[in-house]
């Protein structure tokens, strides 16, 4: 009895630490280049508000920017494939290839996404897109 007693005790007590530990030690939600693609797809509807959410908190003066330079303009993705090409403490980088193509007055005009890398932060437990590199 004594004995049942000790090991249950031991068993609530490893689920305990485990609880405290995966809370305590959690990586940041989401995978970068996932976060990126949505970052983007977000910026061709022009969803200021979801890229201000998937974006840091010093970048979100950027992020409305970006969501107004491109409306009117028939924004689309082509082509979108982005990976994590490197992952340094809290902070990402994210490679992305395709581009976003533009239409606005019979002019078609292509951004190469492949010409520059995303840079994320972990802020608030989430990559969140911070700039470029």
């Amino acid at each position: 009895m004594r004995a049942m007693r000790k090991t249950r005790k031991t068993i609530m007590a490893a689920i305990g630490l485990g609880i405290v530990l995966a809370a305590c030690g959690s990586a940041p939600a989401g995978d970068p280049a996932q976060r990126i693609e949505a970052y983007l797809q977000a910026r061709v509807k022009g969803d200021v508000d979801r890229m201000i959410t998937l974006s840091c908190a010093a970048w979100e003066p950027n992020a409305r920017l970006e969501a107004t330079s491109i409306q009117g303009r028939s924004p689309a993705l082509d082509a979108l494939a982005c990976r994590t090409s490197a992952t340094e403490g809290d902070t990402a980088f994210v490679a992305c290839t395709g581009k976003i193509v533009t239409n606005y007055d019979g002019e078609r005009r292509e951004f190469d996404l492949a010409e520059r890398q995303f840079k994320l932060v972990q802020e608030g437990g989430e990559w969140r897109m911070c700039g470029y590199r």
